[in-house]
């Protein structure tokens, strides 16, 4: 398992994310992967078969942990811009209901569906509440970055919900009209990615909502024309927009987990599990910006002995075995700070942060002693050479990975199987 890397500048470690190797990575057929529809066929296992959280169901535990975290975060996004919508039409619905006021509505004296404009009322400020958690997760997200904030998600939702099917609800007493119950589908189904059982409770209530306008409609109507019309549309309103949504959740879901399987391609080395030069690179940059004379950042480079005579001779297939051999070693005796990558072709890097010179030295004599007793497939006992540097104030990686570098090919020129400690910075 590739050890988490802890990122100076936070109490949080960063995560590599090498412990699961990338679906498809290492076996030839990543894109084929990648391009599966990992949901069932439409009709297999209905209702099942139109639940687009089946597909989560088909994915690895780590990978459906992510494509979540990673709904969720978008299902904030959409939050926080909604908020901004709710706005202008919670102040329209406060216009009305002042209109409404002053018209009489109110009053029971005037009007008998006085007690139900009231609730109507209530509705409206449950939906205006609703904007409150909204812009709570964009002000946080502004301060904190991008992160779910579930439970005000869940506040957020369970207003508007509430605001917006009490609408529609109020609307078969006082106005039999399916606006309000189009406006409460569309956003449960196609605007916000409600959990499993959240959207099924929701679609519940919207039925209810639906077979309860149709039957005040047929109560009022002189004719069976009028329930007949008002039935087609709201069946057609419901059966659009969950299938609508179903199809817009897939592919969002779809959409995720290909952008989460090409972000793990970038950040580990799909042959050893380690973590790729370029992850490597993203990390030393955090490390090298909270670097102090005090607690530097020190830097082993690592490389295989005699590699090239173990292609030559063996085949590729044992040298990617000792390349295996090398990581699994490197990332076991490793400490919990420190980042493992794979360099290039043969070559490794270990970033050790908060560590002085003589401290990667000692780890890297460990590791040299290590490789060296380690009988591997194929090949018997190996050996590799390893080069340490520390960061000076203001250096780049490039540049102690340069000084690194010289010091690997004096523990080469002095015989292989050494570790050499690279000339300080000039």
């Amino acid at each position: 398992m590739t050890s988490p890397t802890r990122d100076p500048g936070l109490s949080r470690p960063l995560s590599l994310g090498g412990a699961v190797r990338p679906v498809g990575v290492g076996e030839g057929d990543f894109p084929g992967d990648l391009a599966a529809d990992p949901a069932p066929p439409l009709g297999r296992g209905w209702p099942r078969g139109i639940d687009d959280d089946a597909v989560l169901d088909t994915l690895a535990p780590d990978e459906a942990r992510a494509v979540r975290e990673r709904v969720g975060r978008e299902m904030a996004t959409a939050v926080s811009t909604l908020a901004w919508l709710t706005i202008p039409v919670s102040l329209l619905l406060a216009y009305l209901d002042l209109v409404r006021w002053r018209s009489g509505y109110f009053d029971p004296a005037r009007d008998p569906l006085a007690p139900w404009w009231v609730a109507t009322v209530v509705a409206h400020v449950a939906f205006a509440c609703s904007v409150v958690p909204a812009v709570l997760i964009w002000w946080l997200r502004r301060q904190h970055g991008a992160r779910s904030f579930r439970q005000l998600q869940t506040l957020h939702v369970t207003l508007m919900s509430i605001g917006v099917l009490g609408m529609a609800l109020l609307a078969v007493r006082t106005r039999p009209t399916s606006h309000d119950l189009t406006v409460a589908v569309v956003m449960g189904n196609l605007l916000y990615h409600l959990p499993r059982r959240g959207r099924r409770l929701f679609n519940a209530v919207v039925v209810a909502v639906g077979v309860a306008m149709v039957c005040q409609t047929a109560r009022r109507a002189g004719d069976a024309v009028e329930p007949a019309v008002r039935l087609v549309e709201v069946g057609g309103i419901g059966v659009l927009a969950l299938l609508g949504g179903y199809v817009v959740r897939r592919q969002r879901i779809r959409a995720l987990l290909m952008e989460h399987r090409l972000g793990r391609l970038a950040l580990v080395d799909g042959l050893t599990s380690v973590a790729t030069r370029r992850r490597v690179e993203e990390l030393a940059a955090i490390a090298l910006a909270a670097a102090t004379p005090t607690s530097p950042l020190s830097v082993i480079l690592i490389d295989i002995d005699e590699f090239k005579s173990i292609n030559d001779t063996h085949g590729h297939n044992v040298g990617d075995e000792v390349l295996r051999g090398v990581a699994r070693i490197l990332q076991q005796r490793g400490r919990l700070s420190d980042v493992v990558g794979r360099w290039g072709g043969e070559e490794f890097v270990i970033l050790c942060p908060d560590t002085p010179v003589t401290g990667a030295l000692g780890l890297a004599e460990q590791l040299r002693a290590r490789i060296a007793r380690q009988e591997f497939a194929g090949v018997g006992r190996r050996s590799a050479s390893f080069g340490v540097a520390a960061a000076a104030p203001g250096e780049s990686l490039l540049a102690v990975v340069a000084r690194a570098d010289a010091a690997l090919y004096e523990a080469k020129r002095a015989g292989r199987n050494r570790v050499r400690e690279a000339s300080p910075a000039t």
